[in-house]
Parts: C-alpha cells; sequence; structure tokens
C-alpha cells in the first residue's frame, strides 16, 4: 500500500509484475505479465477494464499477439543482455525500430539499457524506458535517474519539433 500512496504522491502508475491477485489486492494500477504469465484476457476479466495490463515481448510476433489480445503497453526487449533476464536472449536494437514502426500501442523498451546505450536506444525510436540496475546499482542513482528523464524528454522535444516542421510543409 506504501509503495502505491508513494507512486501516486509523485504522478507515478504502480505497477504489479506478473501477479494478477497481488494487483488486485494492493489496488495497484495494473500489472505486467510475461509470456509465460496468465494470459491477458484472463488479466482482463480480472483486473477490469480500468486497470492497465502490459506483456513482455521479444519479437515481432510476441508483439502483434499482444497487441491482437488486448495489452494496453507492451515491453521491447531485453536490448541487450542483462542480469534480471539472464534466461533471455537480447533483441537488439533492430526489435525498438521494429517497434517504433510498427506498435500501434504504447511501449517501453527494457533490459540492460543504461547511460552508455541509451541514446542508441533512443535514436533507433524508442520515447519510454524502463530500468532497473542503470539506476540501482548506481553510485548516484539520483544523478543518474536525472539523466535519463533529461535525455528522454531531449528526444521528445525533437520528435514534437519534427512534427510540427513536417505538418507545416504538408
Amino acid at each position: 500500500q506504501k509503495l502505491r500512496q508513494l507512486c501516486h504522491h509523485y504522478g507515478a502508475l504502480f505497477i504489479m509484475n506478473d501477479r494478477v491477485d497481488l494487483a488486485l489486492a494492493v489496488d495497484a494500477d495494473g500489472v505486467h505479465l510475461g509470456q509465460q504469465d496468465v494470459p491477458i484476457a484472463l488479466a482482463r476479466q480480472l483486473l477490469g477494464t480500468q486497470r492497465l495490463i502490459g506483456r513482455s515481448t521479444t519479437n515481432a510476433d510476441e508483439m502483434q499477439r499482444a497487441i491482437t489480445e488486448g495489452a494496453d503497453y507492451i515491453g521491447v526487449g531485453p536490448v541487450y543482455e542483462t542480469p534480471t533476464k539472464a534466461d533471455k536472449q537480447a533483441a537488439g536494437v533492430d526489435y525498438v525500430k521494429y517497434a517504433a514502426d510498427h506498435a500501434s500501442i504504447p511501449w517501453f523498451a527494457i533490459g540492460g539499457i543504461d547511460t552508455k546505450n541509451l541514446n542508441e536506444v533512443l535514436n533507433a525510436g524508442a520515447q519510454r524506458v524502463a530500468v532497473v540496475r542503470a539506476i540501482m546499482q548506481a553510485e548516484q542513482p539520483t544523478l543518474v535517474t536525472q539523466y535519463f528523464i533529461s535525455q528522454l524528454a531531449r528526444v521528445q522535444t525533437i520528435r514534437r519539433l519534427e512534427a510540427s516542421v513536417s505538418q507545416s510543409h504538408v
């Protein structure tokens, strides 16, 4: 409950990983499901339409299936090798590029993203990233978090400007 309150205090969503039952118990904003977790349809039946459901995807087929099954958002990755997903082969930035071109719902690049490779991921088309190790193992987590936020904001500003320029030439 305290984590949910803290998230809401800072305007962040509280998403439970893997466990629909816990998402319900703690009144989470949603649940993020791996490929081996419960089907999206069952999660939706249990959670209703007001809570978000996300699905991890590692390739184009999984992405399309998650979208077809009604996911609200998807995780795209792991982009790079990562100890938090040691059993998963890195999907690489080509999958990020694919998501940028084909995903019809919001998506987050995830997996092994850090301050050294963030710009490569953003240049591949990512607008959102999910990170764990880059912040949790940083000597200065606040500074690293601020770096991520500033780079994401920079890219969003550039993309908005590009969109407005291309609109004015139409």
